[in-house]
């Protein structure tokens, strides 16, 4: 459901009018397989989760990170201590993301009191972004709702087609990811009529919960040169549905078979972002 471009994106890149929407379906699912693609070329996921991850003993004070840290929440010992925040060293220094933790030797070790395997439990927002403190933009929008209630999948807005706080147009589209609170919510329709936004909740590893009117709501930024990325490789993949790579039934509406790599000018671009594995 997290992908790197919105089908409003596509359709703009690929000149559609508000009238040619017979092939929308066919879009959503370029856009989608553009972004497993860029994700499975970099080794990296461009949007934010929230999730547990359990790591084994191995060195007392080097934790390697099987995956991109965006935000330390809590880390917890293999004796169920917590271990302190000041205690923990963050590598690379300065981010943009971390995939080392180092402890302070005099402050805290890696111990475990039984099987070390999965014992430390670090609880994070994962992911990549090159510059994630400002990865989320005002939507120059908040709840209407008086409250959003925590199984709502209606949120009301007050105006889907405004300008956001960076300028952009429209606020919201599908396929965006939106912060409220301490939640995250999918962006699966928009009625710019009615200013409703159909969402689904506690998006991305998050828990839903009730909010009140008058709550902020921030839009994700997807770093934009990924963004390009994704609406590069979906429109060449539209443009290749004659030559095999998208096999469609019913107006091109169906199964999609994709290339197993991408153009080599998208390599070039993403070349940077290739996340080098750790044990």
């Amino acid at each position: 459901m997290n992908t790197y471009a919105t089908l409003a994106d596509l359709r703009q890149v690929l000149g559609l009018t508000g009238a040619q929407t017979q092939d929308d379906d066919l879009l959503l699912r370029l856009v989608d397989a553009a972004s497993r693609l860029i994700e499975r070329h970099t080794g990296r996921r461009f949007y934010p989760a929230r999730r547990l991850h359990r790591y084994t003993v191995g060195d007392p004070a080097i934790l390697p990170l099987r995956d991109d840290l965006l935000a330390l929440a809590s880390l917890t010992n293999g004796d169920g201590t917590p271990i302190a925040p000041e205690a923990c060293h963050l590598h690379p220094s300065g981010g943009p993301v971390w995939t080392i933790i180092a402890l302070d030797r005099t402050r805290a070790a890696f111990v475990h009191t039984g099987d070390p395997v999965d014992a430390i439990a670090l609880d994070g927002t994962w992911g990549y972004h090159p510059d994630w403190p400002h990865a989320w933009a005002g939507s120059g929008d908040a709840v209407i709702d008086d409250p959003l209630a925590a199984d709502a999948t209606a949120l009301s807005v007050a105006d889907v087609d405004g300008a956001a706080g960076d300028g952009s147009a429209p606020r919201f589209a599908a396929g965006h990811l939106l912060r409220v609170g301490d939640e995250y919510l999918h962006v699966l329709a928009v009625d710019a009529a009615t200013n409703v936004l159909t969402v689904a909740r506690g998006a991305n590893g998050t828990t839903a919960a009730s909010h009140s009117q008058g709550t902020p709501i921030a839009v994700y930024r997807v770093p934009a040169d990924v963004r390009q990325v994704c609406l590069r490789v979906a429109a060449w993949l539209y443009k290749q549905k004659d030559a095999g790579f998208v096999q469609a039934t019913g107006g091109l509406r169906g199964q999609i078979a994709v290339p197993p790599a991408l153009p080599d000018d998208v390599a070039q671009i993403l070349a940077p972002y290739a996340r080098v594995s750790v044990a």
